[in-house]
């Protein structure tokens, strides 16, 4: 029967549904020592938007391509971050023993900028993915995407959070029958749907780039030089 032929609609719906569960437990097993969580979720990123883009191969060859191009740099970005929502945690015990009268004040300031930093990070690691910059310039870049798409970049944001969302507040008996789904899927699936969005934009600045280096030509699978 033809459903069942390996270029079936049906049969390329199952081939992407088992590549994200691969991808998943492969994102989980290098996050588990969590200083590579960077690499890891840089990594997702690249595999999701191959997947997007039809070109596909083998999804753990691509995952460790990108995990080890990229190790340096996403792992200086993640501490980076990490370093960020730390000063944040101080700040809100700070704030919460009451030892701040600007506490009101200071909290709504601490949330506004707590709110860019969700944005930029939700954009940083899927230029990283496709994109050869510097640290610093991969962190502006991700700055000025995240509010120039502002509204992609808000759905990207709340893809990923969806899954811990449900578990949160989901946290009983149907908080645990959702967990093998998120197990196999809560990564990868917000990850799949980002790529999804931020395609075109991506797409437009590559299309750019070829623009002022037509001397250049990179393969679909390689990622793009990129000096702003």
């Amino acid at each position: 029967m033809k459903i069942f032929s390996i270029d079936s609609p049906l049969m390329r719906v199952l081939g992407k549904i088992s590549d994200l569960m691969i991808l998943n437990f492969l994102v989980l097993l290098m996050c588990i020592p969590v200083v590579t969580a960077g690499a890891a979720f840089t990594a997702m990123h690249y595999c999701a938007l191959k997947l997007v883009r039809g070109h596909e191969s083998s999804i753990p060859k691509q995952f460790f391509h990108s995990f080890k191009d990229n190790f340096r740099q996403a792992t200086v970005i993640w501490l980076i971050f990490l370093g960020i929502v730390a000063i944040f945690v101080v700040d809100f015990l700070y704030l919460g023993a009451g030892r701040n009268d600007l506490g009101g004040f200071v909290l709504g300031g601490i949330l506004a900028f707590f709110g860019m930093i969700l944005f930029v990070g939700t954009m940083v690691y899927p230029l990283l993915a496709r994109f050869v910059n510097t640290v610093r310039n991969t962190i502006k870049t991700a700055f000025v995407y995240s509010f120039r798409h502002f509204l992609r970049t808000l759905l990207m944001l709340a893809a990923n959070l969806f899954p811990l969302s449900l578990f949160v507040i989901f946290n009983g008996y149907f908080g645990i029958m959702l967990f093998p789904l998120i197990l196999c899927f809560g990564f990868t699936a917000p990850a799949y749907i980002c790529a999804k969005l931020y395609d075109k934009p991506f797409q437009k600045a590559e299309e750019a780039f070829y623009a002022e280096h037509p001397e250049l030509t990179t393969p679909p699978e390689e990622r793009v030089f990129s000096d702003h």
